[in-house]
């Protein structure tokens, strides 16, 4: 288990949970980010965040990305 903000450019993952206070937390289930949902980081690195979810392309801050918890999306598959 590690947090979006650390998977490199062209990683799948999927969520499997969010540390955050629950306005912050309703706000990234709006935009797909629930338990479950695949995403793939686009760009990482200093700045924001870019990431595919839902077939939307989303900009985290480093701040939030940080409080999305992932896992390997192969993991999911074996």
């Amino acid at each position: 288990m590690v947090t979006l903000a650390t998977l490199p450019e062209g990683k799948e993952a999927v969520v499997i949970g969010i540390i955050a206070g629950r306005g912050l937390a309703r706000r990234l289930a709006e935009l797909g980010f629930m338990r479950g949902e695949k995403v793939k980081i686009l760009r990482s690195g200093p700045g924001p965040v870019l990431v595919l979810v839902k077939g939307s392309k989303i900009a985290l801050g480093w701040g939030v990305a940080r409080k999305i918890l992932v896992r390997d999306s192969i993991e999911e598959e074996t």
